[in-house]
């Protein structure tokens, strides 16, 4: 069925649905009949609506109290929020609540490698880089290496990363973005962090792992404290 037959159809459903119903007599006969044959549809676009909303509101109120944000991707250990990683680095980077808000997410689970379609963490991920909120994110290289193919991990040769770059340039992974722009060119899309109290101290990994910068990050700054810590700059 074509675009075209198939809005035809829908017109003429609508027509017919319209005369059906203007045919009931009393509005409350009517109300019925709309509850009666539509109310899945009814409560999935109240659902929807509120949804959406509530998604809005949380995006728009926790868009900007992040002082750092970072995804910990594929380990079971325990370096989430108020976690003894999170609480060292806080104490480390010298942030109060004043600051805003301190993110360790440990809760993600997917290998850009194997694939990640209708994998819900990874949509996650999408939304927080694609959001800006992304800071930082951790997991195993080769994972990494192939995510920044996507484009959504920073390419640290920008002017911002200087300061990452001139500490930690020996330590760049590479990959080659999609973005025609690079025209087979490979970036430095991450930094292996392998060798890490992240490794040693918290044991958070056991396989080389690195860390990647959201592309539209803007807490590059606490990042790069987050690498000073690990790496005991």
């Amino acid at each position: 069925m074509t675009p075209k037959e198939l809005k035809e159809r829908l017109k003429e459903w609508a027509r017919v649905e319209k005369k059906k119903i203007a045919g009931i007599e009393g509005t409350r006969a009517k109300a019925e009949y709309i509850w009666e044959y539509y109310k899945i549809w009814i409560v999935c676009i109240i659902f929807f609506v509120w949804f959406a909303g509530f998604a809005i509101h949380q995006y728009a109120t926790n868009r900007m109290d992040y002082r750092c944000y970072i995804i910990f991707n594929n380990t079971n250990a325990d370096v989430g929020t108020d976690s003894e990683l999170w609480f060292d680095y806080v104490r480390y980077a010298g942030f109060d609540s004043d600051d805003g808000d301190i993110e360790f997410n440990a809760q993600s689970y997917f290998d850009y490698l194997k694939g990640v379609t209708g994998n819900s963490y990874f949509e996650s991920f999408v939304t927080y880089a694609d959001g800006g909120i992304l800071d930082g994110f951790v997991t195993g290289t080769e994972s990494l290496r192939a995510l920044g193919k996507s484009g959504r991990l920073l390419d640290l040769n920008s002017e911002e990363c200087a300061s990452i770059k001139a500490k930690y340039g020996d330590r760049f992974i590479y990959s080659e973005p999609y973005d025609e722009d690079y025209a087979g060119k490979e970036v430095p899309v991450g930094i292996d962090i392998s060798d890490s109290k992240l490794v040693k101290e918290y044991h958070a990994y056991v396989d080389p792992i690195s860390l990647g910068i959201g592309a539209k990050s803007e807490n590059i700054d606490a990042v790069e404290l987050f690498l000073d810590f690990i790496l005991e700059k």
